[in-house]
């Protein structure tokens, strides 16, 4: 009888080893990502979608480069234009995207993010979800705030957005045009999120950790448009 059921117990066991073997472990629409209502052919691979005015989009920000460097993707961003507030900030960000090939240094990206979320004057919409900046504790007047702004340009080697001739004026509004499409086309919420080949959105609150995250961007990444 012991060696009827030995080969019986055999293939029960590796029927078994293979149904664990064979689990599907990638990711789901619907759970880890989304197809958003209107997907874009124009865009690169990977686009940030975020906000100077974003106390999560600043702490993203120091994520990116070893998210970049896990993916082995370029990340590109696009600011929100939500309302005029974000569309201020827009400005402020595309002025300096324009005159340094597309994106700002992450330096410079580290000084944007104080200027808007610090001081009088701070922009202070919401992000979705309710999030808002807390009340900024630094008393600074609008003159003030204004020569932060070219201080910040100036540092740079930029012209500050007031310092734009009409040309750059309109390139800078061109690429806030842009923004507004992607904005509208994914149905952004809130930020910070990752579109990934103009067509899946990422949930980035569906990832325990980085490693995680940057897995299904790489993922998505490989399916077709």
């Amino acid at each position: 009888m012991k060696s009827i059921f030995k080969p019986l117990l055999f293939v029960f066991v590796s029927l078994f080893a293979l149904a664990g073997c064979s689990e599907d472990n990638s990711p789901k629409e619907g759970s880890e990502y989304t197809i958003i209502p209107t997907p874009m052919s124009d865009l690169p691979d990977v686009v940030e979608i975020f906000s100077l005015a974003c106390g999560n989009c600043k702490n993203m920000e120091t994520m990116i480069p070893v998210m970049e460097d896990m993916t082995k993707i370029d990340f590109a961003k696009t600011h929100v234009t939500f309302n005029e507030s974000a569309q201020r900030s827009a400005y402020v960000y595309y002025a300096a995207a324009n005159q340094n090939g597309g994106k700002p240094s992450s330096e410079m990206m580290a000084d944007l993010f104080t200027y808007t979320q610090t001081g009088t004057g701070a922009d202070n919409h919401d992000h979705g979800e309710g999030q808002k900046n807390e009340e900024p504790a630094e008393h600074m007047t609008p003159a003030q705030k204004k020569e932060q702004m070219i201080a910040i340009f100036k540092k740079y080697n930029m012209k500050s957005p007031i310092d734009l001739n009409e040309a750059e004026h309109e390139a800078v509004y061109q690429q806030m045009v842009k923004a507004e499409k992607v904005v509208t086309n994914a149905n952004i919420a809130s930020v910070p999120v990752f579109l990934v080949k103009g067509k899946y959105l990422v949930n980035s609150g569906a990832h325990k950790t980085l490693k995680e995250l940057a897995a299904t961007i790489s993922y998505l990444n490989t399916l077709e448009q």
